[in-house]
Parts: structure tokens; sequence; C-alpha cells
């Protein structure tokens, strides 16, 4: 009995077609990273997962790690996103935004994962133009919500927005890494004497971004009085 041909697979050739293709490759990676936050599997896992030859990946990114940054970069921008929304709630203070924040960041278990590994995947087989195309759509996204938050704190300098942004996530993903402990000292963890590494990271992160978010509050209130009382007296 013959085998029925192999169909060839049709090169996408519109943007929306391309668009698509681009699409899966991400979800396929997302997908994997589920069971593996670490993203250890290869090109070939990801094209498999997304239906598509191995060298298809590479038409749309240059290595396994600008796949992998790519997913980062869909993570970040889909919290931007829940942040905006928490942002324009009736009502928006520093508590409600960072529950909210960190509510979604709870649903998506890998992110702290692929974040933490951002500056390796930049480091190795990640191009120029990728990395500062990649900066540059994160810059955009940053100082549009920086100047919402500058808003929401009037007396925040020019940029002090976009700046309470990159200090959080910079917490985040400190704190995060300081919580999860290598292989190799995750049983030893447990014995008494390490208690003092031990970190109770949702608490801990919650307290210490509140804590963020309401000292940059409560400097700004400080710039405005001041701004104030110095054209009072002018």
């Amino acid at each position: 009995m013959n085998s029925p041909p192999i169909q060839p697979r049709i090169r996408a050739v519109h943007p929306e077609d391309k668009s698509e293709r681009r699409a899966a490759i991400l979800a396929a990676a997302q997908s994997l990273l589920a069971d593996d936050p670490q993203g250890s599997f290869p090109v070939e896992s990801v094209a498999q997962a997304a239906g598509v030859a191995k060298g298809t990946v590479y038409l749309y990114f240059g290595s396994r790690e600008e796949v992998m940054l790519a997913v980062h970069e869909k993570q970040v921008h889909e919290l931007f996103d829940v942040i905006g929304d928490a942002l324009a709630a009736s009502g928006a203070d520093a508590v409600s935004v960072v529950r909210i924040v960190l509510r979604h960041i709870s649903r998506h278990r890998n992110f702290y994962p692929l974040a933490g590994r951002c500056r390796s995947m930049l480091d190795t087989k990640v191009s120029t133009d990728c990395a500062l195309a990649f900066k540059t759509r994160l810059g955009e996204r940053l100082a549009d919500l920086g100047l919402v938050i500058e808003r929401m704190y009037p007396g925040l300098a020019a940029g002090g927005g976009a700046a309470l942004l990159m200090n959080s996530y910079a917490l985040m993903i400190g704190l995060w890494q300081q919580a999860d402990p290598p292989d190799c000292l995750r049983e030893v963890m447990k014995r008494p004497e390490m208690k003092i590494f031990r970190i109770d990271f949702e608490r801990q992160l919650a307290a210490a971004l509140i804590d963020l978010w309401d000292a940059a509050g409560r400097r700004g209130a400080a710039a405005r009085r001041s701004g104030s009382t110095k054209r009072s007296n002018a």
C-alpha cells in the first residue's frame, strides 16, 4: 500500500499570513513553557508544536533565544495592559494596582523564570537589531504608562512614572531570584540555619511594591506643595 504523498508546506506570503504564522510560533513556545518554565526545549519542539518546519521558525526568528525574548515581550505587553486597566479604574491607588498586577502574574507561572533569563538571552544569540527593537517597543509603552502614573501622582518629575515602573520591575525580578534558590540548594534550604535566606515571596513583594509606589506618591505630593509654596512667595 502506497503512503499518501506529503503535502508541501505553503510559505506565508501575505502580511496577515506572516503575522498568523509568527503568532502560532509564539503560542507554541508559550505552551511549551507551561511545562518547562526554564525554556530548555529546542527549536525543533517549537516547530513541531506550531505545525511548521524548523526552517520556518528561522524565517521569523534568528535563534531560539529570540523566540523566548518575543514570548517575554508578549507577556510584558499583556502586563502593561493590566497595569493600564488598573490605573484607569475608579479610586486606583498603590494597593489596588499592586494587587491586580500580582494576581495577573500569579496566573502565569513562567513569567518570572523567563523574565529572570532575559539578560542572558540578550547576551547570547540575539542580534543587536532584535534587542534594539525589543527595547524600543517596551520603552514606548513605559513612556505612555508613565504619563498616566504622573497624572495619578501629580508632582512627580517628568519621567518619574516610567522610572517607577522600571524600579517596580527590577524589584519583582530581583526578589524572585532571591526567593528561587538554584537546584543545588533547594534541599538544604529546608535546614534551620538557612531560615534567614527563605523568603515569603508574594507577601514580601506586595509589601515592597506598595511601599515603593506610596513613596513615589509622597515625593510627588511634597514636590507639588513645594512648588505651590514657591509660587505663593514669588
